[in-house]
């Protein structure tokens, strides 16, 4: 009888720290204490704490990256990095780090479509892929000239080079094209 009040005590005490242990949140857990992350920058290895931390002098509890608030030299020498790591980082490249050309050259459709557009032009592949902020800008850039029968080599100018957003540049490519000639037959009845 005695055995099963302690039990149910010491399981009433326990259950407010499920959920919190549930979480990775245990209670009593230092500041600044979590999983490090190492990362590889440009063949440099470095460790960074992410999460609150203490400052070791003041005892004032800091918001952000540990690693930025350390009070000594930070160790980023290219010593510290084997060739395993960079050369996993390099294999493990998905598809969202790859460069614009590239990333759309493994989409046939998409490059089919934009070959379509680049036909007739003065821009080449590498040149019409570069300089765009990320791939839907491309992409939307295509759908308008194609919708609006514009030259995309203008639109590309008018977006990369000259930084205008896609409406001003469909606006002012509209306005500077002439619009086509038709030329009428005229029939002469003998």
């Amino acid at each position: 009888m005695r055995l099963s009040r302690i039990l149910m005590l010491i399981g009433a005490l326990a259950l407010p720290v499920l959920p919190a242990a549930a979480q990775g949140k245990a209670i009593g857990k230092p500041a600044g204490v979590g999983k490090p992350t190492t990362t590889v920058v440009k063949g440099a290895s470095t460790t960074v704490t992410k999460g609150k931390s203490v400052d070791a002098k003041s005892g004032t509890l800091v918001k952000g990256n540990s690693g930025e608030h350390a009070k000594g030299p930070k160790s980023t020498s290219a010593t510290e990095t084997t060739t395993d790591t960079t050369t996993e980082a390099s294999d493990s490249k998905g598809r969202g780090q790859l460069p614009l050309g590239e990333k759309i050259a493994l989409n046939d459709t998409l490059k089919a479509r934009l070959d379509a557009l680049l036909a007739g032009g003065t821009l080449t592949y590498d040149q019409a892929t570069t300089g765009w902020k990320n791939q839907g800008q491309l992409v939307a850039a295509m759908n308008a000239a194609k919708n609006n029968n514009l030259p995309f080599g203008s639109i590309y100018t008018e977006m990369v080079t000259n930084g205008k957003s896609l409406p001003d540049a469909v606006a002012f490519v509209k306005a500077a094209t002439p619009p086509p000639t038709t030329t009428a037959t005229t029939t002469t009845t003998p």
